[in-house]
């Protein structure tokens, strides 16, 4: 059994810095590509150009930011610093999915269904795998729902993004 309370501040502190960082660099429209405009050895774009080093930073100090304001409501004095893990393994798991979809031949901001959810989501996981982080696997079925909230989530926030115009995909 879940106890939701229990799960949602769970999610909050564990998951909500690393959305922000996957939420944030839509906002900036950098103008310096994190694969400087190379190509991959198949010739095609190593992440593509919505990806950008000023988008990664703001994704990070979002992270922190969101990390800090965490750790004053929950009194956990590691959660900033963890956040800006979280944030950075988020972006990173982000850019992964940017390399697959390119040589997948789908187009920077064109959908791929569940890589596009997942991507930051299962970096951010295996950050925490790697650091040690035993509460976030504690319990199992937390990381299960956290993954099926954050697809449900993503898919919202990014239906609302495209009705605003930030984002080209509804998806």
């Amino acid at each position: 059994m879940i106890d939701l309370a229990e799960f949602t501040k769970w999610m909050l502190m564990y998951y909500l810095p690393a959305m922000i960082a996957n939420a944030l660099p839509v906002l900036v429209k950098g103008s310096y590509m994190v694969d400087f405009g190379k190509s991959f050895i198949d010739g095609k774009p190593i992440f593509g150009k919505n990806k950008t080093i000023e988008g990664l930073v703001v994704g990070v100090i979002g992270a922190y930011v969101t990390g800090s304001c965490l750790e004053i409501i929950f009194m956990n004095p590691s959660l900033s610093i963890l956040s800006i893990g979280a944030g950075l393994s988020a972006l990173l798991g982000d850019l992964a999915g940017a390399f697959i979809k390119r040589r997948l031949n789908i187009k920077p901001g064109d959908p791929a269904p569940l890589l596009d959810q997942l991507d930051f989501a299962l970096a951010t996981t295996f950050y925490y795998y790697a650091l040690g982080v035993s509460e976030v696997f504690t319990n199992k079925a937390y990381v299960i729902l956290a993954l099926a909230v954050i697809v449900i989530l993503h898919i919202s926030t990014n239906m609302i993004a495209h009705a605003l115009g930030l984002k080209q995909s509804k998806l």
